[in-house]
């Protein structure tokens, strides 16, 4: 008895005897002095569009390539897709929106709060206080940087150097040296010190001008109230003296009264 296994093989075996053999692997580069199929291979006319961030790629000035070249080193540079980074982008987006609009109002409210308190000064004759005018405009975001590579040059075909690397053909060349750092400008830090000494005096000297004030105010009150305090001294001392005055001439008057009155006793 044939087992399952067995017949679904022969089955398959047997079936398989229509089918066309499969095609025999094609190498990937032809030789030069081979006719090759397909169309005739043209020089790459595409032209990188306006404000492009990487350097063309020439592949197509050399049509020796493989097929998959052009795709491997397009898929390889191109950028990869960060999910996360999309998203952290729209929900900034959103955010900044959302507080760009809060801030848009509480700057509305404030204007017609300060053009209410101007029409309530101005309508009681009071001049109302110059606000500056302080621009509030968003950052421009910086340019984006220039690649860090130099142009692209070609290594060659496939060969044991690059049969695992296909991206291997198109190797950058070394960035360009950066510039030398600038010297040191003496005469610039120089007007710099001066002007920023300058400044220093001119702080100093405001400062010592501003506290001799003070200070003369502070004496001047001084003197002003230690005259107060004698005036009111003086006066306290003469009204005392007054009032003694006062007393003096009663106690004089009372015994003249009296001894009037005893004289008109006695003469009674």
């Amino acid at each position: 008895m044939t087992s399952p296994t067995r017949r679904n093989h022969h089955c398959v075996a047997h079936d398989n005897q229509d089918r066309p053999p499969p095609p025999v692997p094609q190498p990937a580069v032809v030789p030069p002095n081979q006719a090759q199929a397909g169309p005739v291979p043209r020089p790459f006319a595409w032209q990188p569009p306006p404000h492009f961030l990487h350097e063309p790629l020439p592949v197509g000035q050399y049509p020796g390539l493989p097929q998959n070249a052009i795709a491997q080193v397009q898929r390889a540079h191109r950028p990869p897709v960060n999910f996360n980074q999309c998203l952290n982008d729209q929900m900034n987006t959103a955010h900044n929106d959302r507080r760009r609009q809060h801030n848009l109002r509480q700057q509305q409210d404030r204007d017609e709060i300060r053009q209410q308190v101007q029409a309530e000064l101005m309508a009681a004759g009071m001049q109302p206080p110059q606000v500056p005018q302080i621009p509030d405009e968003p950052i421009q975001p910086a340019p984006p940087a220039p690649p860090q590579y130099g142009p692209m040059h070609y290594e060659g075909a496939v060969g044991p150097h690059n049969f695992d690397n296909p991206l291997h053909y198109f190797a950058p060349n070394p960035a360009p040296p950066l510039p030398a750092l600038p010297g040191p400008d003496y005469q610039e830090f120089n007007m710099q010190f001066q002007h920023h000494f300058q400044e220093e005096q001119m702080r100093m000297r405001n400062d010592l001008l501003q506290r001799q004030a003070e200070e003369a105010f502070r004496r001047q009150q001084i003197q002003l109230h230690l005259q107060q305090q004698e005036a009111e001294r003086i006066n306290r001392e003469a009204q005392h003296a007054f009032e003694m005055q006062q007393q003096q001439a009663e106690r004089i008057n009372r015994k003249a009264q009296h001894a009037h009155q005893m004289q008109q006793q006695q003469a009674e």
